[in-house]
């Protein structure tokens, strides 16, 4: 039985709109252990149907303000609340939410069908609507002829399915998925992401994920909570979390970025320049920005958005000589490592859209590294 998608779930976007309440409400939540703080003051709001990821290195905090919500930690101050009830008194098994941990933590002694069934027929349901309901999730997550097997007889992303099916089976109004994805191999990881976003799609039910993988976060989410220290630093979408970063932490955790340090000499209404030691001239940046004159500042540039010429570029203004050091192919793209002449390394990157490149930059090369004046980010903190 297919199940339809829920309204909306996938196409509005709330937190754009402000037409709808906030489905999880964290006010200014603080977790404290002894004289460490593990979150701190931290708030959110996250909406219904959204699949929301934690973003972080490990011990950032983001696994804690999991555990708040399932209610496994309380918090020292704040409160949250989902679908408008206080969370502040419920114990864990009384709150609308189940969780998904690293482990899967699948009864090995059970079948698969029962290891899906176990939650339902715990809380009494009778056995013959039970597994009818467990039929529709095999169905769900494409394990239908695995029902008898037991978790030891399946692969890691086949536990990885039945773990996601038993959490979804009671259809809580929030799943809260800790590492999903973590003991699957790359391959594996990367197409089990894309069943993930179909699953949550398909039940509209709210996800909330913790991940440490900067690409699971990019492509699971509508929303990316990056958190360091304790702190959520910034909440937006995929796209403007790599495009703008709200800071160098940001910038350099998501993704790769070539970071220069600078001071602004120029500040007019439609461009700045940037005086940066480690490029030898300035950086035309071509529109405005919040700043002052002489105020220090940082430029971020994606490797992917600079080029590589043997010629000098007629019309760039930001362009620089510079030797490739390094070329490592990595079949889609080549990985560029170019020292420049003041001796600051850099990486760029360059698409791979032929089979055979016979005239391909290589080692040991000069070149001209450019990119266009819009083409990075300045940015202040």
């Amino acid at each position: 039985m297919e199940t339809a998608p829920l309204q909306g779930a996938a196409t509005t976007k709330p937190w754009r709109e402000g037409t709808e309440e906030p489905f999880v409400r964290i006010g200014r939540v603080t977790k404290k252990f002894g004289d460490f703080t593990a979150v701190n003051d931290v708030s959110l709001d996250i909406y219904k149907g959204e699949l929301f990821c934690l973003l972080g290195g490990s011990g950032c905090g983001k696994s804690t303000l999991l555990r708040m919500l399932a209610g496994f930690e309380r918090p020292t101050e704040g409160t949250i609340s989902i679908d408008g009830q206080d969370m502040g008194q419920l114990a864990p098994y009384d709150r609308p939410t189940n969780m998904m941990f690293q482990s899967y933590a699948l009864f090995p002694h059970m079948s698969v069908e029962k290891n899906i069934a176990y939650g339902l027929l715990r809380d009494g349901m009778k056995k013959p609507e039970a597994m009818e309901k467990v039929a529709d999730m095999l169905r769900l997550v494409q394990l239908e002829k695995f029902a008898a097997r037991r978790p030891d007889q399946l692969s890691g992303g086949q536990r990885q399915r039945v773990a996601l099916a038993r959490s979804l089976i009671k259809r809580p109004k929030l799943l809260l998925l800790d590492e999903p994805l973590g003991a699957l191999d790359k391959k594996l990881r990367e197409e089990t992401q894309f069943e993930l976003v179909n699953i949550q799609e398909t039940l509209g039910i709210t996800f909330i994920v913790v991940t440490h993988d900067q690409e699971e976060a990019m492509t699971l989410s509508t929303r990316i909570g990056v958190m360091d220290a304790g702190e959520i630093v910034q909440v937006d979408e995929p796209p403007a979390i790599y495009e703008h970063p709200a800071s160098r932490f940001v910038a350099d955790f998501i993704g790769s970025v070539n970071m220069f340090e600078g001071h602004v000499t120029d500040d007019e209404p439609d461009y700045i320049r940037i005086s940066s030691r480690d490029l030898g001239q300035d950086i035309h940046v071509g529109h405005g920005v919040s700043c002052s004159m002489g105020q220090r500042l940082w430029f971020a540039m994606r490797p992917e958005k600079m080029r590589l010429t043997r010629e000098k570029p007629e019309g760039v203004i930001n362009a620089f000589p510079a030797t490739v050091q390094d070329v490592a192919y990595m079949g889609n793209l080549s990985v560029y490592r170019v020292k420049l002449r003041g001796g600051r390394v850099l990486s760029a990157t360059r698409a791979n859209l032929t089979r055979h490149e016979e005239d391909g930059i290589s080692w040991d090369e000069e070149v001209w590294v450019s990119w266009g004046d819009t083409a990075g980010v300045v940015l202040t903190q």
